[in-house]
């Protein structure tokens, strides 16, 4: 199974999958008709934080699945991009649910964020973070033991399971070194990852581009690899092998 999050989805399920080489490098129906139960839960923010919150949700919505006979619980990744790559990455951090995660454009440190000025919608990125999408409704000032709580960086360490990041490096939204952080953090404390850095793309890859026909191919690899032990793929077998060498 793939669980894809990205704050509130249940209204999408009207919508008719279609087959295509997404920008985001999901495509329910590609993911559906190579065999994958996909589960697409809503996530509601609370008082304990973005990432506690949707920890919790994801985790709630995985113990409703636990009596379907046709989803292995042993083979389930996690995945989004964005918001749902920042949600991706603190999950990662707190589970063991998952046998690999694939997050893109995502930030890794909140509290960076917090301090930076978005140059692609032209404001305070704290705005974001206080009221806006990511609703923590406090200043960093006044509590930042929430932040600390809700910040993946802070415990890339306690990632127990396969990456795989991908960001454009043009993108001004969620700056690509967000990515190259986590990404570091998690070579430093020798956990198996690959990134994947677009040089021409923005904050995501385009509808129908060579780069998002990439980054979708490189996805269902991804999952064939890690969810249905497919393991004759050179560009993930050559990294999961160094990684193997280096422990």
């Amino acid at each position: 199974m793939v669980v894809r999050i990205y704050q509130q989805q249940s209204e999408s399920s009207g919508i008719y999958p279609i087959p295509d080489y997404d920008e985001d490098g999901f495509n329910l129906r590609l993911l559906l008709e190579n065999g994958y139960f996909v589960f697409l839960p809503d996530i509601i923010y609370d008082e304990r934080g973005t990432g506690v919150s949707a920890l919790d949700c994801v985790n709630s919505g995985l113990d409703q699945l636990i009596t379907y006979p046709n989803i292995d619980q042993k083979k389930i990744g996690l995945t989004g991009h964005s918001m749902g790559g920042y949600e991706t990455n603190f999950i990662a951090t707190k589970s063991d649910r998952f046998v690999a995660y694939l997050s893109g454009a995502s930030i890794s440190n909140i509290v960076k964020s917090y301090f930076s000025f978005n140059t692609h919608f032209s404001f305070m990125d704290y705005a974001r973070l206080e009221n806006g999408q990511y609703e923590m409704n406090v200043p960093f000032s006044e509590n930042k033991e929430k932040y600390f709580k809700n910040n993946p960086i802070h415990d890339v360490e306690k990632v127990s399971a396969p990456m795989l990041l991908w960001a454009g490096t043009k993108d001004q939204n969620v700056t690509p070194d967000q990515t190259m952080a986590f990404f570091a953090g998690l070579v430093r404390n020798r956990k198996p990852v690959i990134a994947l850095m677009y040089p021409h793309r923005e904050h995501d890859l385009g509808i129908g581009s060579e780069e998002s026909k990439d980054l979708n191919l490189k996805t269902l690899d991804w999952w064939r690899y890690f969810l249905k032990d497919e393991k004759n793929i050179p560009w993930i077998e050559k990294e999961m092998n160094q990684y193997e060498r280096n422990q």
